[in-house]
């Protein structure tokens, strides 16, 4: 999408969260942006995935399969760890920590 520059788009809290997300070229996903419906959009400087998580998602939505529960956990682990951009207070509401 010309308007929403990244390399996928996750639909989170049936619809309500759309995090979008880009990988650099060492192959680490970051986040570009997310909206919260009831907050409006964030974006920042986000910090980047460790590798193996990074690829654990990359893989994830190769294969079009970003519903299990390893996928949930690597996601909350690191919304939390950018608490410090992401609002806590949307994060909380959309139950992302």
């Amino acid at each position: 999408m010309p308007s929403r520059p990244c390399r996928f788009c996750l639909s989170l809290r049936e619809g309500s969260v759309f995090a979008d997300f880009d990988v650099d070229e060492e192959g680490r996903v970051f986040l570009c942006r997310i909206s919260f419906d009831g907050h409006g959009c964030c974006d920042g400087e986000f910090k980047k995935m460790s590798f193996e998580d990074s690829q654990l998602l990359l893989e994830a939505v190769d294969r079009e399969a970003v519903d299990s529960a390893e996928v949930e956990a690597t996601l909350r682990t690191y919304f939390g760890q950018n608490s410090d951009v992401i609002w806590s207070d949307a994060l909380a509401d959309h139950e992302l920590v």
